[in-house]
Order: structure tokens, then C-alpha cells, then sequence
């Protein structure tokens, strides 16, 4: 995996993280560390959009980061589970993934 993907891959952790964080914010600390997260996951997206097109990098950036945000939800915070969420998000990780492979595709054939 090039960096600017495996950017955009630790910058949608991240987003778990900040989302989640702001949640649980409570203090000014709390807030600024949130904060800080927070640009520093946006930073990992706009570096890899100077290698990837924006807008994949943009959407891959959000899917993952929906995907990860919503699965941490069910499997760490108990949130509700249905048929109809898990079709969802693995038509929403197919996305993701597809937009990857043509990427990839679009790029070699550039060279």
C-alpha cells in the first residue's frame, strides 16, 4: 500500500477516535485534545490528496471512515445491530474499495 493510501487509512482511525473523544468531552483539555486529533486525521487526508485524486481521497477518506465509526459503534458502544446496517456498510466497504482498485488502475495506466 502506497503512503498516501495508508494515509488516508490512519486518517480515518483517527476519525473513530476524534468522533468518539468528542462524545466524551467534557473538559477544555478534553476538547483541545479532540481538536488536535482532529487535524491532525483532516492533515493524513489532505497529504494523500496530493498523490490521489482529491475526490477519491475525499471518498474513500469518509467511507472508511463512516465504516469505522459505525462498527466501533456496534462493537464498542452496543449500539443496535440490523441486517439492513451490516448490507449498508458492506455495500459502503465495496465502494471504498472500488474506488481504490480503479484508482490504482487510472495510475498505472497514466505511466
Amino acid at each position: 500500500m502506497s503512503r498516501s493510501w495508508f494515509e488516508i487509512f490512519i486518517g480515518a482511525l483517527l476519525e473513530v477516535i476524534w468522533v468518539s473523544a468528542m462524545k466524551h468531552s467534557h473538559s477544555l483539555i478534553s476538547a483541545v485534545i479532540v481538536i488536535a486529533i482532529l487535524i491532525f486525521s483532516f492533515y493524513l487526508m489532505i497529504d494523500a490528496s496530493k498523490n490521489i485524486p482529491a475526490g477519491t481521497t475525499y471518498a474513500v477518506y469518509v467511507g472508511l471512515g463512516s465504516l469505522f465509526v459505525v462498527l466501533a459503534g456496534v462493537l464498542v458502544y452496543h449500539e443496535s445491530f440490523s441486517w439492513a446496517r451490516l448490507f449498508f456498510i458492506i455495500l459502503l466497504t465495496i465502494g471504498v474499495i472500488g474506488l481504490k482498485v480503479v484508482t490504482d488502475i487510472e495510475e498505472r495506466q497514466a505511466h
